[in-house]
């Protein structure tokens, strides 16, 4: 039997595309749907139209297929692409999802040996000896790095500092190796990733959000770092991976979106530390690694902590609606609508309203929720 008459044809998602802007042909809809891709739902024949049969996809295919053409627009890599659709609440299977996140934590780790593999022989050292001397010559390159993919220089620490901060970090999350580390390594590397301002700073009069000792740091390194995310995704069960999902959907498209609001009304972008995360949701390739460390965060019992921060995060999208909506009233109107409002709450408002119109606070193009 053939699906419902409500089905979307080929020429309903053709016209979809070019209503958002986009030109897209048959044979690319093909591609997409094809099992090596897997990024659009396969049609199922309908009742014929004459002698013709009908192919149909199902209802929402066409938000599915614009979802995915605005993803393209930030990377061609279709694991990502597959990832971020699951996301975005579209019909992506978890074995999928699972698939797509392994072979991309493979390839970093590949990759990360690769370089390691390269940098001993540069050395003229031993394979297996030469291993410590490769990575504290790859994690200075690393540290001294400038440019746009170098590590963000938010805290100043002397270059030696941040060298050995980049060796750690490299050691325990990229490799999984356990390391005896001091409370003053971990509170050096914090200064290097930026967010010791969190130990200092609160917000709307909390407390800072960094607390407790700086070596909790490296204690997540048992469950989030390369190697153990491997594992934790091959052993969740598509239970775990589906909490997971809501969770990290929200974390990538709305933390952001905070730390960039915080930075507008205080005037420092790195003013609570958080000016690292403030720009994750421009690189879409960042869920293949918050899935994993979602899931293992899950499985290491911090569930309640990651509730607690999507209940603080679920007013996001209806305050950046309502700072568009604003963006589009006169603006004598909006000084109408402030007047009378205490005022911090103007200043708040005029702050924000003065993020958006520089475009600061600007989302990242994706689908729905």
């Amino acid at each position: 039997m053939g699906v419902d008459s409500a089905g979307i044809e080929s020429a309903d998602l053709l016209r979809a595309a070019a209503a958002a802007g986009f030109c897209v042909s048959e044979r690319m809809l093909e591609d997409f749907r094809s099992s090596a891709r897997g990024l659009l739902p396969r049609p199922q024949r309908g009742a014929n139209r004459g002698r013709r049969p009908v192919w149909l996809y199902p209802p929402g295919s066409e938000r599915q297929l614009v979802s995915l053409l605005r993803w393209r627009e930030h990377t061609k890599d279709f694991d990502v692409l597959r990832v971020l659709l699951w996301l975005d609440g579209f019909p992506i299977s978890t074995s999928a999802v699972r698939k797509s996140v392994s072979a991309n934590l493979s390839t970093m780790t590949r990759t990360l040996e690769r370089e390691l593999a390269v940098e001993t022989s540069r050395l003229g050292l031993d394979s297996a000896a030469g291993r410590g001397a490769a990575l504290n010559s790859v994690s200075s390159a690393l540290a001294a790095k400038r440019g746009a993919n170098a590590l963000p220089r938010l805290v100043r620490v002397t270059a030696s500092e941040r060298a050995s901060a980049v060796e750690l970090l490299l050691r325990l999350f990229a490799f999984g190796e356990t390391v005896d580390t001091t409370e003053e390594e971990a509170a050096t590397v914090e200064k290097v990733l930026g967010v010791s301002p969190g130990r200092r700073q609160g917000v709307n009069g909390s407390g800072p959000w960094l607390v407790g000792p700086a070596q909790n740091l490296f204690d997540a390194a048992q469950f989030v770092s390369v190697p153990r995310m491997a594992e934790t995704l091959n052993e969740a069960t598509d239970a775990e991976l589906e909490s997971a999902r809501q969770l990290v959907a929200m974390l990538f498209r709305f933390l952001p979106l905070v730390a960039r609001m915080i930075g507008a009304l205080f005037g420092n972008d790195n003013y609570a530390g958080m000016q690292g995360v403030g720009h994750l949701d421009e690189n879409p390739e960042f869920v293949m690694l918050l899935v994993p460390m979602v899931v293992g965060m899950i499985r290491a019992g911090w569930q309640e902590n990651l509730d607690t921060i999507a209940t603080a995060l679920e007013p996001l999208p209806a305050l950046a609606a309502d700072i568009e909506r604003v963006l589009d009233l006169p603006s004598k109107e909006v000084e109408r609508n402030l007047e009378g409002q205490p005022e911090p709450v103007q200043l708040r408002a005029r702050l924000l309203l003065d993020a958006a119109l520089d475009g600061k606070l600007d989302q990242a193009p994706h689908g729905r929720l």
